[in-house]
C-alpha cells in the first residue's frame, strides 16, 4: 500500500464504508494468514471458523466501541457485516470466546497482533510527529503501564513488553531522537535501560522529601511565596550511570520548606514537600515538571480513550490470559481506528472515529508517475 491518505471531499464515491474499511486496513497486513499459520498446539481446529475470520471478527465488533463476546451475536444477522470484513461466517459468542481461551494459552497470537498492528501503521505511512523541547524535536514514548504510547498522535506501540522491545518497535516505526516520559511507578529499569541505549528520558521520581532538603538549600535557587513558605528549584548531576551509558543525567528537584503554615501557625518542625525528576535532557530546571505534567495529561487521556471507547471499562472474560489477548486485539483496533481518524484539522476521538465510520469511505486511485 503507498501513498495511502485520508481526506474529505465532496465526490460522489459509492466504494467501501464502515466495516469495509476496517476490513481493507487489516487487509494490508499479515494477520489474518499469519493466525491461520500458527501452529499452537493450544487450539483445536474447528473448520468451520478459521483464526483469520475469528480475528476479523472481533477487530470488527471492538472498532464499533464493543469488547463483549455476547455482543458479537446481534452481528451475525446484520446485513452489513459480515460481507463487508469477508468473513465466511460470523462466530458465535461462544465459538468466539473459546477460540480466544485458546489462543490466550499461548504467547503466539500476541506477538503477531502486535507485530501486525506496527505493520499496519508502517504500510500505511501513519504519521509519527514530534514535540519540541527548547527548539530540539522529540518523539515522544508515553509509558503508562501497561501501555506504551509513541508520537504527538499517541499510537499504541507495545503492551507490558520488555524496554529493548519497546525501543525495537519505537525504532521502526519512526526516525529521530526520542524522548520517553515515565510516570513514577515505572521505577529505575527502564531509565537504567534508556541509559544503556544512549535514549533520552524525563522521569518522576517517588521519593522521601526529607533527603533532599541538604542538596536544595547546597544547589537550589530559593524563592519565597509568602512569609515561612520557601521553594528550591535547581538540579545536580548524577555521577552513578549505568556502565556504558553515554548521557549524563540529571536529578531535578522542586522542594518545598513551611515553617509557618497558611494560618500563621508557626511550626515547630518545618514541613517538606518535595518533586524530584530525573532526566537526560540539559534544559532550564522549571522546564521539567511542566514536560512530566504534559506527560501525564497525555496518558490520561489516551488510557481513557483505550479503556472507554473500545468499551474496555469491564474486561470481557473472567480468564486473565483471556482478557490480555483482547487487550492486545485492542491495540490493534485502537491503532486502526487512530489512524483512520487522522485528519487535516485535528486528530479525532476514537469514539468519534467510531461514531463517522459507517460515514467513510476509500477511493483508490493510481499514483502519479
Amino acid at each position: 500500500m503507498k501513498n495511502l491518505r485520508i481526506e474529505q471531499t465532496n465526490e460522489m464515491i459509492l466504494d467501501k464504508f464502515g466495516m469495509g474499511i476496517v476490513e481493507f486496513l487489516i487487509s494490508q497486513t499479515h494477520l489474518a494468514s499469519r493466525l491461520n499459520s500458527a501452529k499452537s498446539e493450544t487450539i483445536k481446529r474447528n473448520p468451520g471458523y478459521s483464526n483469520g475470520d475469528i480475528a476479523k471478527a472481533y477487530i470488527g465488533l471492538l472498532c464499533l466501541g464493543k469488547n463483549k463476546f455476547a455482543e458479537i451475536e446481534p452481528l451475525r444477522s446484520d446485513y452489513d457485516f459480515r460481507p463487508f470484513l469477508k468473513l465466511e461466517r460470523v462466530p458465535s459468542p461462544a465459538v468466539l470466546e473459546h477460540r480466544l481461551d485458546e489462543a490466550a494459552l499461548s504467547e503466539e497470537w500476541k506477538q503477531i497482533i502486535l507485530e501486525e498492528s506496527l505493520h499496519l501503521l508502517r504500510k500505511a505511512g501513519a504519521p509519527i510527529n514530534p514535540v519540541t523541547i527548547q527548539g530540539k524535536s522529540f518523539i515522544p514514548v508515553d509509558v503508562a503501564m501497561p501501555f506504551a504510547f509513541i508520537g504527538k498522535e499517541g499510537y499504541c506501540l507495545s503492551f507490558g513488553q520488555e524496554t529493548s522491545v519497546s525501543v525495537r518497535a519505537a525504532e521502526q516505526l519512526a526516525e529521530g531522537a526520542f524522548l520517553w516520559r515515565l510516570e513514577a511507578k515505572e521505577g529505575s529499569e527502564i531509565a537504567a535501560k534508556l541509559l544503556d541505549l544512549n535514549i533520552d528520558f524525563v522521569m518522576k521520581l517517588q521519593t522521601d522529601a526529607s533527603t533532599w532538603v541538604e542538596t536544595a538549600r547546597k544547589h537550589g535557587t530559593c524563592s519565597s511565596e509568602r512569609e515561612g513558605k520557601n521553594v528550591y528549584f535547581g538540579s545536580v548531576a548524577e555521577t552513578n550511570t549505568t556502565a556504558g551509558a553515554k548521557k549524563p543525567a540529571y536529578y531535578v528537584f522542586k522542594l518545598i520548606e513551611t515553617t509557618i503554615d497558611k494560618n500563621g501557625q508557626i511550626l515547630l518542625i518545618p514541613e517538606y514537600e518535595a518533586d524530584v525528576y530525573m532526566t537526560t535532557l540539559d534544559i532550564p530546571p522549571e522546564a521539567v515538571p511542566r514536560l512530566y505534567d504534559e506527560h501525564r495529561k497525555v496518558c490520561k487521556s489516551l488510557r481513557r480513550e483505550f479503556m472507554s471507547d473500545l468499551g474496555f471499562k469491564q474486561l470481557p472474560s473472567r480468564n486473565q490470559k483471556t482478557n490480555e489477548l483482547a487487550l492486545h486485539f485492542g491495540i490493534y483496533a485502537y491503532n486502526l481506528l487512530r489512524f483512520a481518524g487522522q485528519g487535516k484539522a485535528r486528530l479525532k476521538r476514537i469514539r468519534e472515529t467510531i461514531r463517522d465510520l459507517p460515514k467513510m469511505v476509500i477511493k483508490e486511485v493510481e499514483a502519479e508517475e
